[in-house]
């Protein structure tokens, strides 16, 4: 008797199999839903973008410490460096300006010299993707050099 009650309430806790057929797609969504929901809140915390980063090194000598600005970068909301200045002591080394296009291809470069003049400039020409020329400019926008990219595709 002990068995048989016992497998009674076995049986009285267990689904049967058509609650079972409804029970399966429930937990089906349920999971999906905890999976989504999942990625939603993952993504929600990289959408705080790098607007710009400054860095700066310190040197200890003897008794004095120096700190000098060692380079800035900044970027526009698609995650494209659109500025960037290196220092060496505390002056601008090298500074330069980029553009992009929808696609995200650099298009234009612009190099600057300490006081901020264009000391030579580039830009780039895109044919499905794939750059296919650069040309270079100086100062005075006279055309110092072109590059030109073949590709060999499959």
């Amino acid at each position: 008797m002990k068995t048989a009650n016992h497998q009674k309430l076995i049986k009285g806790n267990l689904p049967n199999m058509n609650q079972m057929k409804t029970i399966k797609p429930i937990i089906l969504i349920i999971m999906f839903l905890a999976c989504a929901l999942s990625a939603v809140c993952q993504k929600s915390e990289t959408t705080n973008k790098i607007k710009s980063i400054v860095v700066s090194d310190e040197k200890y000598d003897m008794i004095v410490k120096k700190q000098y600005k060692e380079s800035e970068t900044y970027y526009d909301s698609r995650g494209n460096v659109v500025e960037s200045i290196s220092y060496k002591q505390g002056k601008i080394d090298k500074h330069f300006k980029y553009e992009y296009d929808v696609d995200n291809n650099k298009i234009k470069e612009e190099e600057f010299d300490a006081s901020g003049k264009i000391k030579e400039s580039s830009d780039y020409k895109f044919v499905n993707g794939l750059r296919t020329e650069k040309n270079v400019y100086d100062s005075n926008k006279k055309l110092k050099s072109r590059k030109t990219y073949t590709y060999t595709t499959y």
